[in-house]
């Protein structure tokens, strides 16, 4: 008996100092231990180094070029591109030229405003993003108007001279548009969003119990 009591204190004690705090290895907590300011420095400075700064400053020269050309070519044709093609369109006729105004400006205005309503929705990132670019690009129609109505360089002037004698009426026309355009979105945007809480009242009731 007394053998036995002996081995069983033995073996609890064990146990216990293996069950202790103490007793299990420090390279864990070591392992787990966030790294130092001196050391976030240090890796920061190596991939600093890292960086292949001849070719980001190649392609950065390219890309500025590149951006300076596109800006050139879009302050200069574009503006003048748009009323021309307004003013082929409009052929010289008031009664054309603000119906097709108030088609472009509705409809270039409604439909950009119901792409961003998207975002309303749990999407990534880069989704949000190109629905966001989206709906600038087809709000471009009437951001040229503006442009044009509200810019002060001779580019504009002169888009806005040809709007003015081949398409009178467009730009007034489109402005009134893009007003109808964006009270129709708030009533449509109204009428959505009441739907979808209706619907979700109407699922929280079926799914409550009757007794509750």
């Amino acid at each position: 008996m007394g053998m036995s009591e002996e081995v069983q204190g033995s073996s609890q004690g064990s146990a216990s100092d293996a069950g202790t705090p103490g007793s299990q290895p420090r390279a864990a907590a070591a392992g787990s231990a966030r790294p130092t300011f001196r050391e976030r420095l240090a890796l920061w400075a190596d991939a600093f180094k890292a960086i292949k700064w001849k070719r980001v400053l190649i392609l950065g020269g390219i890309g500025i070029v590149v951006a300076a050309i596109a800006v050139v070519l879009i302050v200069n044709f574009v503006p003048v591109g748009w009323s021309r093609f307004i003013g082929d369109f409009a052929q010289n006729d008031a009664g054309r030229a603000i119906l097709v105004g108030l088609i472009v400006g509705f409809c270039f205005t409604l439909v950009p405003l119901m792409v961003l309503l998207l975002l309303a929705y749990r999407s990534p990132g880069w989704v949000k993003v190109v629905l966001v670019v989206v709906a600038v690009l087809l709000a471009t129609p009437n951001l040229l108007t503006l442009w044009i109505q509200t810019g002060a360089s001779g580019s504009v002037h002169a888009a806005d001279r040809i709007m003015d004698t081949e398409a009178y009426g467009f730009s007034g026309a489109s402005i009134w548009g893009a007003v109808i355009g964006a009270l129709a979105f708030l009533v449509w945007a109204w009428l959505f969003i009441s739907s979808r809480l209706t619907k979700k009242k109407l699922k929280t009731l079926r799914e409550t119990p009757a007794g509750s």
